[in-house]
């Protein structure tokens, strides 16, 4: 298989150049502005990766570092609100739909090409996962980077391409490790190339460049137990639920709102009669960037589980395959259709996240489309209260879950609270915070104890010389199990009673000082 060379860029290329990129800026400003308007509350797994960015490291517990490192760039700039602990994921979406166009420029052309870039900068899943900071937007700028230049590195055989390669390999897998299905494809596609020209030594020159940038964090996780590697394998768990069929359709309608109703009729028909658009060099090129992704996931799915956002490198190629069927097939009617369909699904996420609420919707826990994130202000306001009862003796406080103790930890940043995640004695941690914070600290303290259950465990219950009765805190306007907490005041932490005031001061990250 060989790869036309890029064509010469001339006037027609610069426009649409020039029209993508002013696009994806202008969509990045967009998001800035309505994060900073709505001021949308973090979700817990956005404020866990706040914290990891008070502590700057080559790994974390569940994820590689960049979340972190991108998180502490962007709130050494404009602060710790959350509209600029969730700014680098706007910054990554403001690049990534400009390697989609060179990308799709280079195998079919440039109108292909613009078309691309915007159906892939407006894309359902897209508009969604640039308002939220997660791995997800870093490891598909660094996809289509690398698709981008694997591409380039077929066609012109130059070792810059490959290198190119190698870089934004591991810059993808220092975002999230399922940058590594990339060399699965790529491998594939070097073998399918006319004998004589295989280039695989360039394909080992981009695999050992993009370990060589990984490697810090690969020697973190040596240090650390593989701690990363074991949670990712534990998400995995392939066969605990053999059978998994509402797991499949889950799965599925989960692809379909990421790529919006009619991108996902079209691939079907595709799929179902695809017409020879896969004698296309370029078409089976983006097919085996992306189909065998969703395969391999719907047999997760059926295995065990699969979220919806763990097929996303798999969208970069399938947007471009698409869009470039329509324009091979001539139904400019029923792309310009899903254009416009992407459009107002961004201008109602918009909307929504910066007015804050859906109007003339009562809230309920079925329907309020902000539950996760709402209401843990009302609890950290709560805690604090308590801990600050008696001013002169202010308490620790213990979380006995990863949720409560990362909103906690974020919302009371300023207030010198001493936080600590609490698990039973011997067992192997469940998340960051009970890897990195010592629950020693927390000895001889009084504290206020925050958990779902109406009773304590009675491990941690008989850690105290004295326990008070629990203090129900419903988070939310409506009845919700999940948003509700009880808040326990304990005596005498570790069955000693301490100086409480050396419970007060810490740092950032939650350590003593």
């Amino acid at each position: 298989m060989t790869i036309a060379p890029a064509p010469t860029a001339d006037r027609e290329d610069r426009a649409a150049l020039r029209l993508v990129v002013l696009l994806s800026l202008g969509l990045a400003m967009l998001r800035l502005a309505v994060l900073w308007i709505g001021a949308m509350p973090l979700y817990l797994d956005e404020a866990q990766y706040w914290f990891w960015a008070q502590d700057l490291a080559f790994g974390y517990f569940s994820k590689p570092p960049l979340i972190g490192w991108a998180i502490a760039g962007t709130t050494a700039l404009c602060g710790d609100i959350s509209a600029c602990v969730k700014a680098a994921s706007p910054l990554a979406y403001g690049i990534a739909p400009i390697f989609v166009y060179l990308f799709a420029r280079n195998l079919f052309g440039v109108r292909i090409g613009r078309l691309a870039g915007i159906a892939f900068a407006t894309l359902p899943g897209i508009a969604f996962s640039g308002f939220i900071v997660s791995t997800d937007p870093l490891l598909l700028t660094a996809w289509v980077g690398a698709l981008w230049a694997f591409e380039r590195a077929l066609a012109l055989r130059g070792a810059k391409w490959w290198l190119a390669t190698g870089l934004f390999l591991g810059i993808g897998m220092l975002a999230k490790y399922a940058m590594a299905y990339f060399m699965v494809p790529a491998a594939i596609l070097v073998a399918l190339q006319p004998k004589g020209r295989r280039p695989f030594g360039g394909l080992l020159l981009a695999i050992v460049v993009g370990f060589a940038v990984l490697s810090p964090n690969l020697v973190w996780n040596a240090l650390s137990g593989f701690e990363t590697f074991k949670h990712t394998a534990a998400n995995a768990s392939v066969g605990q639920h053999v059978g998994n069929f509402s797991g499949v359709i889950d799965f599925l309608a989960d692809q379909v709102a990421i790529l919006g109703p009619v991108f996902a009729l079209v691939l079907v028909a595709v799929l179902v009669r695809p017409r020879g658009l896969f004698r296309d060099p370029g078409i089976r090129l983006l097919a085996w960037f992306s189909l065998p992704i969703l395969a391999l996931l719907i047999a997760q799915a059926f295995l065990s589980r699969a979220h919806g956002n763990w097929a996303a490198v798999a969208f970069p190629a399938l947007c471009v395959l698409i869009v470039a069927a329509l324009v091979r097939l001539d139904y400019p009617r029923l792309l310009r259709a899903a254009l416009w369909f992407h459009g107002g699904a961004f201008a109602v996420i918009a909307i929504g996240l910066a007015v804050g609420h859906v109007p003339f919707l009562e809230l309920s826990r079925q329907t309020d489309p902000f539950r996760w994130i709402r209401g843990w202000d009302v609890l950290a306001d709560r805690v604090e209260a308590l801990r600050l009862a008696d001013p002169e003796h202010p308490l620790a406080v213990l979380t006995t879950e990863r949720g409560a103790t990362a909103e906690l930890i974020y919302h009371l940043r300023d207030s010198g609270a001493l936080i600590r995640r609490w698990s039973p004695e011997g067992a192997p941690p469940e998340d960051h915070f009970a890897m990195v914070l010592d629950l020693a600290d927390a000895i001889g303290c009084d504290a206020v104890v925050v958990t779902r259950q109406k009773t304590l465990p009675p491990e941690l219950a008989a850690r105290f010389t004295a326990l008070g009765e629990p203090v129900e805190v419903n988070m939310r306007p409506y009845a919700d199990p999940k948003g509700t907490y009880y808040l326990f005041v304990g005596r005498g932490f570790g069955g000693k009673s301490g100086d409480a005031g050396s419970c007060r001061s810490i740092t950032r990250t939650g350590r003593r000082l």
